[in-house]
């Protein structure tokens, strides 16, 4: 049960974390640099004593985010919300 809660609680912050960091940086190829950015901050929340995710170790918590951080970047670029930049055409 404190998996499922940790989910639902996590869903709703990693969507804004992941947003947030795509606006920040809308650099393309830095997927894995944009996914330690986030972990970076959940990281953050963990340490700073948020009870829920203190309940679980840090790796346990991360074990979680990651996939739904993968989940949330695909859902977001199929939706179109993420624009993928696409290279010029050579001249």
């Amino acid at each position: 049960m404190k998996t499922l809660l940790l989910i639902m609680k996590l869903f709703p912050l990693l969507l804004a974390a992941v947003r947030a960091v795509e606006e920040a940086i809308p650099l393309p190829g830095q997927g894995k640099r944009k996914l330690a950015l986030v972990l970076d901050i959940l990281k953050s929340a963990h340490d700073a004593g948020d009870e829920l995710l203190r309940e679980l170790p840090w790796q346990r918590v991360a074990q979680i985010a990651e996939p739904m951080i993968a989940k949330i970047v695909a859902a977001l670029n199929e939706l179109g919300v993420f624009k993928k930049s696409v290279p010029e055409p050579a001249q």
